[in-house]
């Protein structure tokens, strides 16, 4: 089977300690109705795909993720009820990036397209190759922040955040700035621990998180990162 990027997760939605959902999340390849049908029979209820690449060298600005559209009708296929989607969004200067995505193009695309989804998760997370968040301009991500902010409330969608405590840090110029805390945080922290609030640095306003993600594992020569 092809190595794929692909994010085992949990997430607690009512109780922590009574009910937790688990999750797939991929990227950078579309993952096959028959991948989706094998972790299905495992249990896993949720799939998180991205939708939206970040800049890098050779791809300035970033861009809809291609392998989104056949990635999400093989979860549809494989009898995913639950689907979530990410956006890694680029918001840097040149020289790798030099073009930034509006908050708005996410909506219009899957709009479109008709996509359907639970959560749509904002990765607010430094990336050296592409200088998607400069901390040399604090403002200018607060500002950026803001603007996904008013734009996915204007679409109706459960959006949340991932991230965590250094890099919302570094890139709003303090831990504690708050967006919106009362939406989902799913936070990475790969402490291999797999419990909620262990090791949970509170930021951001969230005092305690939705989702996990702890630890590499490898399963059937695919590539997974556990969250709780």
């Amino acid at each position: 089977m092809k190595f794929l990027l692909i994010i085992l997760a949990i997430f607690f939605l009512t109780v922590p300690s009574v009910f937790a959902i688990t999750a797939v999340d991929s990227a950078m390849t579309v993952v096959s109705l028959e991948s989706y049908k094998c972790v299905k029979n495992f249990g896993y209820e949720r799939a998180i795909i991205r939708g939206y690449f970040e800049s890098y060298c050779g791809n300035p600005g970033g861009d809809i993720d291609k392998t989104f559209i056949q990635s999400y009708t093989n979860a549809v296929n494989a009898g995913f009820t639950q689907i979530d989607v990410y956006m890694f969004p680029c918001t840097g200067i040149p020289k790798c990036c030099v073009s930034d995505p509006t908050p708005e193009c996410l909506a219009t695309n899957f709009t479109c397209q008709d996509i359907i989804v639970q959560t749509v998760w904002l990765d607010v997370e430094t990336d050296p190759a592409s200088n998607n968040w400069p901390p040399s301009n604090i403002t200018l991500n607060q500002k950026t922040l803001q603007e996904f902010k008013y734009a996915w409330d204007s679409t109706m969608w459960n959006w949340g955040i991932y991230a965590r405590a250094n890099d919302w840090a570094t890139i709003t110029g303090d831990k504690n700035w708050v967006l919106d805390s009362s939406r989902p945080l799913w936070v990475a922290n790969f402490d291999n621990i797999i419990n909620l609030t262990q090791n949970f640095s509170q930021f951001g306003g969230w005092m305690t998180p939705t989702g996990k993600q702890c630890k590499w594992i490898h399963l059937f020569n695919i590539g997974y990162r556990l969250s709780l």
